[in-house]
């Protein structure tokens, strides 16, 4: 397992535990998060704390896998999908997605995330 792969992890588990803080000390400040094609980015770890807190008010029970994934010096390619349970309407939705991260000094600097909505379930 590479060293980039064990802040994904990291922040896997931060999420999974939905602790704002630990994540909010992964990124830096300058950090550029393109959380959906076509959105403006979120900016710095104020932007990503909102985006946090909005996301998760609207859902519970999350999982997030990296199936594979790939690395070239400070840039990571994932693949996987997230799985949570929509509060409005109790539905549980899969996302498949690919993420590239570009990391600087161990921290994330860079994050594009894209995603395939609406699938059924991940069957374990």
């Amino acid at each position: 397992m590479s060293a980039l792969m064990d802040i994904v992890e990291s922040l896997q588990s931060a999420a999974e535990r939905r602790d704002r803080a630990a994540i909010l000390a992964l990124v830096t400040p300058d950090l550029e998060y393109h959380y959906h094609v076509g959105s403006k980015p979120l900016r710095g770890p104020e932007g990503l704390g909102r985006f946090l807190d909005n996301y998760w008010g609207r859902s519970k029970d999350g999982v997030w896998k990296i199936e594979t994934f790939a690395q070239s010096g400070d840039k990571l390619l994932m693949e996987g999908w997230e799985e949570y349970t929509d509060t409005t309407n109790g539905k549980r939705v899969l996302n498949r997605y690919m993420g590239v991260m570009e990391f600087r000094d161990g921290k994330i600097a860079r994050w594009r995330d894209y995603f395939q909505l609406d699938r059924p379930p991940a069957s374990s």
